[in-house]
């Protein structure tokens, strides 16, 4: 299984699942954003993450995600149809509600030139990017998203949560400590390196 991976990029999340999971794939670092990369992505439209299995072939993080836990018996995405349905409606939060204002903060931050960007639409976004993140419970009988299980939903709502911090969003003291948990697993430290690196 080969897994084509960018710095910064949704990738993390594939790498940090196969990681939790202990299957074997090889990484493999691509140029994104470029006109001249020396290695490219073999996705029709050059991105990242896309997954190569045999003649096999798959996009979209949550996709292959999903793959990759139907692949091997794991407790990040259980056999249960009952956990599923709330691991798959809470990933389903995180890629919607969390990540429709990340997005656009991502259009003006990283891929607008500085004096183009709308601080007003910066401003706005970042107020709904709170809004959201003050509707995330976070019970402190559990020890993660869930319960006491590290689930799918788990990467997902992490991976959401750094995005937020790296447009300037101070998150409260239970979503820091959270994200801090789930950041120090060795799983994502393995992962982060592979796709950072």
């Amino acid at each position: 299984m080969k897994i084509y991976t960018a710095p910064g990029a949704r990738s993390l999340a594939v790498i940090w699942a196969l990681e939790e999971i202990g299957l074997p794939y090889e990484a493999i670092r691509v140029e994104i954003h470029t006109d001249n990369a020396v290695v490219k992505s073999p996705h029709p439209f050059g991105k990242v993450p896309f997954l190569t299995e045999g003649s096999f072939s798959l996009s979209e993080t949550l996709a292959i995600c999903l793959y990759i836990c139907e692949k091997k018996q794991n407790t990040l995405y259980p056999a249960n149809l009952q956990e599923k349905a709330i691991i798959n409606s809470l990933i389903s939060f995180s890629i919607t509600d969390l990540e429709t204002p990340l997005s656009c903060l991502a259009k003006q931050i990283l891929f607008t030139p500085e004096d183009q960007q709308w601080p007003e639409f910066i401003n706005y976004f970042k107020k709904q990017t709170i809004d959201v993140l003050s509707r995330i419970e976070l019970k402190e009988t559990n020890a993660w998203f869930i319960g006491d299980t590290f689930t799918l939903a788990d990467i997902f709502l992490s991976h959401r949560l750094m995005f937020a911090k790296a447009f300037g969003i101070t998150l409260d003291k239970k979503l820091e400590n959270y994200l801090q948990k789930a950041t120090s697993r060795p799983a994502f430290l393995k992962a982060q390196k592979i796709n950072d690196n």
